[in-house]
């Protein structure tokens, strides 16, 4: 079975059916395990790689230069030692490219376009507005306001993070195979759906 990567709006439930998906396909489900590997082979702490996941920071390379002048280091700033967001974004886009080199399902992270030269399967989940308040609502214990906050942040960050690093529009159908609306089949449908598209396009080759 070939790798898979699957794109999301957040509340859509993606993750959830991302796991689904890789439990009915027997592969493997990579989603933080991008983290952890980009800090073993990188050596940069994971926190790094946690606060900087599927959105772009402010510690650009002219940010770290001047805060380490204004914070008045005693030696010459090493060039290899500051931590950018590039930096993270090369070692993370590694870190997919090893991961995917058996059968997986990848979540986010620009992994349909680190992985364009490869035969993947590129999906994006999307749901109604309504439909994704109230998953957040009761996944995080918020009220309508907070998730409808929360989602707008969340999906603004995604994508500016995806477009930023692929110059292409997050959520725009050109860029992926499948985009499917979980709000119609719900969870356990929406991941048979993506199992019966894999399976087919398995078939065709």
């Amino acid at each position: 079975m070939r790798v898979i990567t699957l794109s999301r709006q957040f509340g859509s439930g993606g993750g959830e059916i991302a796991k689904k998906v890789s439990q009915k396909l027997d592969i493997k489900y990579v989603d933080k395990a991008i983290l952890a590997e980009a800090a073993s082979a990188s050596g940069i702490a994971k926190e790094h790689f946690e606060k900087a996941d599927e959105r772009r920071t402010t510690n650009s390379f002219l940010f770290s230069l001047a805060a380490a002048h204004y914070m008045g280091t005693s030696s010459p700033v090493q060039l290899t030692d500051i931590i950018t967001d590039d930096k993270l974004y090369i070692h993370t886009a590694d870190a997919i490219k090893r991961l995917a080199g058996e059968p997986c399902i990848i979540v986010g992270r620009c992994a349909d376009d680190i992985l364009s030269d490869r035969p993947i399967l590129r999906v994006y989940v999307y749901a109604d507005m309504k439909s994704r308040i109230e998953r957040i609502e009761k996944l995080y214990d918020l009220n309508e306001k907070a998730a409808t906050t929360l989602i707008k942040k969340t999906d603004k960050k995604r994508a500016n993070y995806y477009n930023f690093y692929t110059s292409k529009t997050w959520g725009d159908a050109q860029n992926y195979d499948l985009c499917i609306n979980s709000d119609v089949l719900g969870i356990d449908g929406t991941a048979e759906m993506i199992c019966s598209f894999a399976r087919t396009c398995e078939n065709l080759k």
